[in-house]
């Protein structure tokens, strides 16, 4: 990569394989019967505590069996041709995309990534393996707070606001929906996602019902929030819990976190953490407590959200983090814009540039009515007894608020499969887990 070319990024992907901890050949067997067995598999996922299940994810013995399922393609499109990209984005050529097709007609599941994530995140290729299996066309989509995603395809460079990104998404599925049906017959078209990405499912799914060109047949919401800025307010809590010193003692939770349990790695979603079995051991040997593990949390939503506010800003020229005069540039010296972006919580961007920004453009905007816009509350009148829903979540899901797995339950009702445990999608490999998600998809009822 060019000199300093995504200094930022660079910085950032740094601190998460610092302080996060973070297939090929075809079976002779049939695929589909690694995920739908003739009998649910048994729901016995180990890990109580909902940190570390989100943390450490899936114990590697008790996944379903994907190793012998082809790994999605990586697609790329240009949506804009004539947008002008700073030059320190000299890289950013186009929207990258992942795609995993049949070789015969077959209905096609578009998947939408999590917070910060993109198409190569590791739960976005477990889903399309898994759908795959069962028969399905798959496309992954990089999530709109990825920056490849905002500054190839965003329209408006706001942040994250449902409408606006279910807006830009479907702009996207439409372009690539056109690539793909000149490839391979698709018979229908379904969506789903994970984390922030089913929210935004959810609103897509919406404005599918207007405009009516892909006619989602369902849509799967995979542990969402039920309303963005709780989530938020929840998740920024979590990195204050074992840094004592505030966002000024991050540097020495990164120190402290790898001299116990060395150099991991992370992908780009906010939540993909490898290396399952080395957490998991330190874990059972209680290397790592409550405090590290929601610390970990938190700054993983933390980076991510860095990320994301700086490159809307370069991008909007709005100058919230980046001087709006100044050039983007290989050379240009991000270690101000870093700490200030790494100190500027998700709820601070609420309340000082996205709220103030989506004012400017409509000042009949209220802060009330942008946080009820931003939750599936939102959307109950559409969802509420809409059988093309369905929800598969956690009891303890770590990212929603007191009462809100209620209000999920009642928002979705009998289409809704909640698991006892596995913290914020901490089990989503589970064999049970991935039955149900797939089943669903293919089968249509309770998940």
């Amino acid at each position: 990569m060019r000199r300093s070319s995504a200094k930022f990024c660079n910085r950032a992907a740094a601190l998460i394989a610092l302080g996060l901890l973070a297939a090929c050949s075809p079976d002779p067997r049939s695929p589909e019967a690694t995920i739908l067995s003739d009998t649910p598999p048994v729901y016995d996922y180990p890990i109580a505590n909902p940190y570390a299940a989100t943390v450490i994810g899936m114990p590697p013995e008790q996944k379903v069996n994907l190793t012998a399922l082809p790994m999605p393609d990586d697609e790329k499109i240009v949506l804009y041709p004539n947008r002008e990209i700073p030059e320190g984005y000299w890289y950013e050529d186009g929207l990258r995309y992942g795609q995993l097709l049949q070789s015969h007609a077959a209905p096609l599941i578009y998947v939408i990534a999590g917070t910060g994530g993109d198409h190569k995140a590791a739960k976005m290729e477990a889903l399309a393996q898994m759908f795959y299996s069962a028969g399905f066309h798959v496309v992954l989509l990089p999530s709109p707070t990825h920056p490849n995603f905002i500054i190839n395809a965003s329209s408006d460079f706001l942040g994250e606001r449902p409408v606006t990104s279910a807006r830009d998404l479907y702009h996207v599925m439409r372009k690539i929906d056109k690539r793909v049906s000149k490839e391979v017959k698709i018979t229908s078209r379904m969506l789903t996602g994970y984390s922030l990405g089913a929210m935004e499912a959810a609103f897509t799914a919406r404005l599918d019902e207007d405009q009516k060109k892909l006619n989602f047949e369902r849509v799967l919401l995979i542990n969402p929030p039920y309303n963005l800025r709780r989530s938020i307010e929840v998740i920024d809590k979590m990195l204050f819990v074992g840094m004592s010193g505030g966002i000024d003692d991050a540097d020495r939770f990164i120190e402290r976190v790898m001299a116990r349990l060395g150099s991991l790695s992370q992908s780009g979603d906010a939540l993909d953490f490898d290396n399952e079995r080395m957490l998991l051991d330190a874990y059972e040997q209680d290397k790592l407590d409550n405090a590290s593990l929601a610390t970990t949390i938190g700054l993983s939503f933390r980076l991510s959200a860095a990320s994301m506010i700086f490159t809307n800003d370069v991008m909007g020229h709005r100058g919230y983090i980046f001087p709006k005069d100044s050039e983007f540039t290989t050379g240009t010296d991000l270690d101000t814009a870093m700490a200030l972006a790494l100190r500027t919580s998700f709820g601070d961007y609420f309340r000082e540039f996205y709220v103030k920004e989506a004012q400017r453009n409509d000042p009949t905007l209220s802060e009330a009515y942008l946080d009820h816009e931003a939750s599936l509350a939102y959307l109950d009148g559409y969802m509420r007894d809409n059988p093309k829903f369905a929800l598969i979540t956690n009891m303890d899901d770590v990212i929603l608020a007191p009462g809100e797995i209620d209000q999920l339950i009642g928002l979705f009702g009998t289409r809704a499969r909640i698991f006892d445990n596995g913290g914020h999608l901490g089990n989503m490999t589970h064999p049970a887990v991935a039955y149900a998600i797939v089943h669903f998809m293919k089968y249509g009822g309770q998940p």
